[in-house]
């Protein structure tokens, strides 16, 4: 059994090595939210492929893993490219009075607490990165651009479900904080717990917990300050805070995975028709004679 002092060598071993980013490989590494069609394709490849792997996802004949909350104008997905391939990915999904978030299937007690007080929340959900890439820490980049991403959005609350092993990661080193008792995810046939980001404090728990002399890695200058090292990858996204895919693209995506459209109820149905009508047009999403509304 770890002592305290063990345990504190072990984190901070663990927090020394963060920055580490191993880009002797990567080509042109660099950091943007998803916005071409293969770009999203890649990613969904990933995660499909990683979780297939952890047994997380059943075998699919499109090889990618999303939902529909992939699909919302407000949720984001961070991708980490070497020039023109994908290696790992997360995504960001803003809490609606329609769709609400995947957490409510488990944890919809705790987060209607927090919407009820007036918060304002969002959920990390599917990471994944190249398991060929899994050790050069490339997801403490794409956690930089969440973390800058969730204040730009005026985020009050980062939530996120994670397997039971992998909690000390996200308390120790992230400052995650407890947010929900450990309960069987059923989407992914393994246990989860919820953890929570409060963004009001974040900033100062991670100036207060890196401020040790001998840390190599700062993750308060890392996460909070603007200036960066040079050739670092660093995210490029516009001020548009409402973003829909490429058309042809949800097309497909509807197409290969319609179980997604049977899973929503009437009215969050109605809203994607909506929402993507230009591809109803050009083709349909949902079939022929069954457009609802349009925007």
């Amino acid at each position: 059994m770890q002592t305290g002092q063990d345990r504190r060598r072990t984190i901070r071993i663990r927090r020394s090595s963060l920055l580490q980013c191993k880009l002797g490989n990567i080509d042109r590494p660099a950091i943007k939210i998803a916005e071409e069609a293969d770009e999203y394709k890649q990613a969904f490849r990933i995660i499909y492929d990683e979780y297939l792997k952890e047994t997380y996802a059943k075998p699919h004949a499109s090889k990618m893993l999303y939902s529909a909350y992939s699909m919302l104008p407000k949720s984001v997905t961070f991708i980490f490219k070497s020039y023109l391939e994908v290696l790992s990915t997360v995504t960001l999904v803003q809490d609606t009075k329609l769709f609400g978030l995947p957490m409510d299937s488990l944890y919809k007690d705790e987060i209607q607490a927090l919407r009820d007080s007036g918060r304002k929340v969002a959920e990390i959900a599917n990471l994944a990165t190249r398991r060929v890439h899994r050790w050069s820490n490339l997801m403490i980049y794409l956690a930089r651009a969440l973390y800058r991403y969730a204040l730009f959005c005026k985020v009050d609350d980062v939530v996120i479900m994670v397997n039971p092993k992998h909690v000390r990661f996200y308390k120790d080193i992230l400052l995650f904080e407890d947010f929900g008792e450990e309960k069987h995810y059923e989407a992914v046939g393994a246990p989860a717990v919820a953890l929570r980001a409060n963004m009001d404090s974040f900033s100062k728990s991670l100036a207060g917990a890196y401020a040790e002399a001998d840390f190599e890695t700062d993750l308060y200058s890392f996460f909070v300050k603007i200036n960066h090292a040079e050739n670092e990858p660093e995210v490029e996204y516009s001020a548009e805070k409402n973003r829909l895919m490429d058309m042809q693209l949800a097309s497909e995506l509807f197409d290969a995975r319609p179980d997604l459209l049977r899973s929503l109820n009437p009215k969050q149905r109605e809203y994607l028709e909506v929402v993507y009508h230009q591809a109803l047009f050009c083709g349909g999403l949902f079939g022929e004679g069954e457009i609802i509304g349009h925007a």
